[in-house]
């Protein structure tokens, strides 16, 4: 479904949920939670988000980080919400990866949220590698790793973290062996540094680093070459079409959220996705604005869903929860 844009942007303010609607007047203040650190580009995307937001419906916004546990603690607060309309939470593919590798989770990804929108889709995950460094393409990885066994590192942000899967993906699809090294935070300055080998970051949130030579896209997951970086292959290309994770920020509202609420909360939503300075600021980072209405995205997140069910025990990564 990410192999093409989800929604027509410019309609989305248009798009309706199949209920009447209701006269709901939501609370003065949305508070978006956003279950990660300050000053990344993640808690970036969500102030443009929510400033736009404020300013095309009149409504105070406010980023609330809530950072720990793999994303879970922000998460779980807003599954515990009142549903009426004041907070959402502002997460990733990892939401739905947390639900397959962790235990003892204390909520279901989807059924313990009422699923908003998507807010827009990334160009896959980009293997990383230091500009300076002896890796030109995925076969000199491949080689050194196979010459290597074991001696070769990719940094995560996290263990479990969707970033951790893809390289575990790509070591199992290529036959190798690979060192993983989790970071509590982004591993972009051991990478460039040379610390670490590799990594695998979505393109918008590191081009400033390839356009400036210091890291170098070896490859890239999706079906697709990305607009960004129109000279670097897909892993399917490279004959490893396994080794794709989708890359995604949406946006999951507290659960039994009425229908009234939802449509209000939604019209104000895609209003603000569909406002072209946002657009126009998202897609020079790379993004593709999607707005994609309630039923549809939560039947996206139960596709995924599904298929992280399938793809991911056999790559054997546990997390605590």
């Amino acid at each position: 479904m990410l192999n093409r844009r989800e929604a027509l942007v410019g309609a989305a303010a248009s798009l309706t949920l199949p209920f009447a609607r209701a006269n709901v007047q939501l609370p003065d203040t949305l508070r978006i939670v956003v279950p990660f650190s300050a000053g990344g580009a993640l808690d970036g995307m969500a102030r443009i988000f929510a400033e736009t937001y404020r300013q095309i419906t009149g409504r105070n916004c406010i980023v609330d980080n809530k950072p720990g546990a793999a994303t879970t603690i922000g998460a779980a607060e807003v599954s515990r919400a009142k549903p009426d309309g004041s907070v959402v939470l502002w997460t990733t593919g990892g939401h739905l990866t947390n639900g397959v590798l962790m235990k003892k989770l204390p909520y279901h990804p989807i059924n313990s949220f009422t699923p908003l929108t998507m807010v827009y889709s990334t160009d896959g995950f980009a293997l990383l590698h230091r500009a300076n460094g002896p890796f030109n393409s995925v076969a000199d990885v491949i080689a050194a790793a196979k010459k290597n066994p074991g001696k070769i590192g990719y940094a995560s942000s996290g263990n479990g973290n969707t970033t951790h899967v893809v390289g575990a993906l790509f070591a199992r699809n290529a036959g190798i062996e690979l060192i993983h090294v989790p970071y509590k935070s982004t591993p972009l300055t051991d990478v460039i540094s040379g610390v670490v080998d590799l990594t695998f970051i979505a393109p918008s949130s590191v081009m400033q680093y390839i356009e400036s030579k210091r890291l170098k896209a070896l490859a890239i997951t999706g079906s697709k070459r990305a607009e960004t970086l129109p000279d670097v292959p897909t892993f399917a290309e490279l004959g490893m079409p396994g080794v794709d994770i989708s890359a995604w920020i949406g946006m999951l509202a507290p659960p039994k959220m009425p229908a009234g609420v939802l449509q209000a909360l939604f019209d104000g939503v895609a209003k603000t996705l569909a406002e072209p300075s946002f657009q126009t600021k998202m897609t020079g980072f790379g993004n593709k604005v999607s707005g994609m209405p309630p039923q549809q995205f939560s039947a996206y997140l139960e596709k995924e869903l599904a298929l992280y069910q399938r793809v991911l025990p056999p790559l054997g990564i546990e997390m605590d929860s």
